[in-house]
């Protein structure tokens, strides 16, 4: 199947959880659904497209779950709202059947595999001055100058240290590039999600005292708990003290430093401040500002990458194109200060290039892209 297509699909799916979202939300009417329509030329390219196959949907009642949810959430809803939204419920469901058919269809008939490739960029570790790739030429590598013993599965890498047998201690790097992703399983049974251009540094094994390590960019830490050996995460000149729990780090060079945690408890500090966090919250650190300013977090927005997803809420638009460039390794160029200045919020699939989620973006119609390579142009339609 040919990428564009591909492509096209995952686009489809998008606008179908747009729909999805506009009927969750419990203050949505009818003249709401059909503002949304016309505010996107997309959702209603969507809706127009598959409106001739509302007469051969299936429309009936079953015990699963989800439809007991929607009955109780919509159906109980006086009837002007009732037609609607089971016809916008009912669109949604059949562009996922009808894509999916499609998708099937044309495969079958190009006779090639649905699978695209995955990113080829790999993470490297290096260990005294010398660097192997994390694949099972470079472990292999690895493993024979008699380095502690490490298993690799896909994007993992799990630490088998025998606690009998003394280790002399060394200092392991791991090192994600753009577009690329890792999992690391420490001996301690703590395991570190590192995101695309993250630099993780940690001796290996731990000391008797503590369990220390140091990061450049972005990472989730699930620490497995040990009261006697504080779990400390630096970065810049900060740290975050643990004994067991569950935070994002984020604190790519040029942008605040953000540490939002999921559960436990944390301590934040620096050279001048020093709080603790408490489940869904977050402590920001800019370089203009000594304190710690701690705030409530939209832990969705900070996770979705772990779930392979873009997740942006009224951010500049600089700031959306530094992210996306260090997934997709490509530079950007601003016509003007003020269109990086725009906001946006979008939320999507980190797709295999670009230009779907550029599309998106351009969709809004208050700015427009222009790709030379590896160079974006952006221009602002307003």
């Amino acid at each position: 199947m040919k990428i564009t297509m591909k492509h096209q699909i995952e686009e489809r799916m998008d606008l179908a959880r747009q729909f999805a979202k506009r009927l969750m939300d419990s203050e949505a009417d009818c003249k709401d659904l059909e503002q949304g329509l016309e505010e996107n030329p997309k959702l209603k390219e969507l809706y127009d497209d598959i409106a001739t196959n509302l007469h051969s949907v299936n429309y009936e009642r079953t015990d699963r779950q989800e439809w007991i949810d929607f009955q109780n959430k919509f159906l109980s809803r006086p009837s002007r709202h009732r037609n609607l939204i089971v016809r916008y419920a009912v669109v949604a469901s059949v562009c996922i059947a009808v894509l999916t058919v499609l998708l099937i269809y044309r495969s079958r008939q190009e006779n090639v595999p649905v699978q695209i490739s995955s990113v080829t960029n790999l993470p490297t570790i290096s260990v005294n001055d010398k660097v192997y790739t994390l694949d099972s030429t470079g472990i292999g590598q690895f493993l024979q100058q008699n380095h502690v013993g490490v298993q690799q599965i896909d994007k993992e890498l799990a630490y088998v240290v025998d606690s009998l047998v003394p280790v002399e201690q060394e200092w392991h790097t791991i090192r994600v590039p753009r577009q690329g992703e890792f999992t690391l399983a420490l001996a301690d049974g703590s395991r570190v999600h590192l995101n695309t251009n993250t630099v993780l540094r940690y001796l290996v094994p731990f000391s008797d005292t503590t369990r220390e390590v140091w990061i450049e960019g972005e990472a989730f830490f699930e620490v497995a708990p040990d009261k006697k050996k504080p779990f400390v995460v630096h970065f810049e000149d900060n740290n975050v003290t643990v004994l067991g729990t569950k935070f994002n780090i984020s604190c790519y060079k040029e942008r605040p430093s953000c540490a939002t945690l999921l559960s436990g408890s944390v301590r934040l500090s620096n050279l001048h401040d020093s709080v603790i966090l408490r489940p869904g919250q977050e402590g920001i650190i800019s370089s203009t500002q000594k304190q710690i300013m701690v705030q409530d977090a939209d832990v969705k927005v900070t996770t979705a990458w772990l779930n392979n997803r873009f997740y942006f809420k009224g951010l500049p638009l600089s700031e959306i194109m530094e992210t996306l460039c260090d997934w997709y390794d490509l530079e950007v160029q601003f016509d003007q200060k003020s269109t990086g200045d725009m906001l946006f919020s979008i939320e999507t699939k980190r797709y295999e290039d670009i230009d779907s989620v550029l599309r998106i973006l351009e969709s809004t119609r208050k700015v427009s892209f222009k790709r030379k390579n590896q160079l974006i142009e952006i221009k602002s339609n307003l």
